[in-house]
């Protein structure tokens, strides 16, 4: 079973309504009184999710919808998403911003960031990715012992995936990439649009424990989507 559940990996539509709500709010005067909000932090904001929003927008004529303009709602997309994580994880989630702001700026009650393992450690997997036809990879994740199965306290395996359009760069981290699946366990599948085909794309996977805590990411693998 594989569910994508970070707040920010929602269907494009539901996104651009939702950043475009971030954007207002955390622009309001009181908001930006309250929390203390950087005039320049505002305007990146707005800067990368307004693009996004005009290249959503554009595609609501499904009958004329075109690779190219997929493409570029794509990275407008990816990168609005990069700001937006930083953004809010800045200025709400550890500014302390009490749920009635989290809520109204349509954010989830608890940050999704990636938080530290203060528990037993959590090991890093090797990962193997095969492609298979119909803009598929296949992925096998295995412990340091070679297992497939999930170690004692680890209740996913997370595989985050970046696909490099027009103007984007690969982040360092892995726990930046856009994209994630949860999966409980094999066989792994991902499957990307077809209208993404040709493009680059670095995966890296990591274990995700009962509390939530991500280990350490494994090596990423730097390929093509077929």
């Amino acid at each position: 079973m594989s569910t994508e559940n970070d707040q920010f990996t929602i269907e494009s539509s539901l996104l651009a309504t939702k950043l475009t709500t971030l954007v207002t709010f955390s622009a309001a005067t009181a908001t930006v009184t309250k929390l203390g909000i950087s005039a320049a932090d505002n305007t990146e904001l707005s800067g990368m999710v307004t693009p996004f929003v005009a290249a959503q927008a554009a595609m609501s004529n499904k009958n004329s919808i075109t690779k190219t303009m997929t493409q570029t709602r794509d990275t407008a997309e990816a990168k609005a998403v990069a700001v937006a994580r930083k953004f809010v994880k800045k200025w709400y989630y550890d500014n302390d911003a009490d749920a009635t702001d989290v809520l109204n700026a349509d954010l989830a009650a608890h940050s999704d960031v990636r938080t530290s393992h203060e528990g037993a450690a959590i090991g890093m997997p090797t990962m193997d990715v095969e492609h298979q036809t119909g803009h598929r990879f296949s992925i096998t994740i295995k412990d340091a012992a070679g297992s497939q199965g999930k170690p004692v306290n680890i209740v996913f395996i997370r595989v985050r995936y970046f696909v490099v359009s027009t103007g984007l760069t690969v982040p360092t981290d892995p726990a930046d990439f856009c994209k994630f699946t949860d999966n409980s366990r094999h066989p792994i599948v991902l499957i990307l649009p077809a209208a993404q085909a040709g493009l680059p794309i670095a995966i890296s996977s990591c274990y995700v424990d009962a509390q939530g805590n991500e280990g350490p990411y494994s090596a990423v693998v730097n390929t093509n989507i077929s």
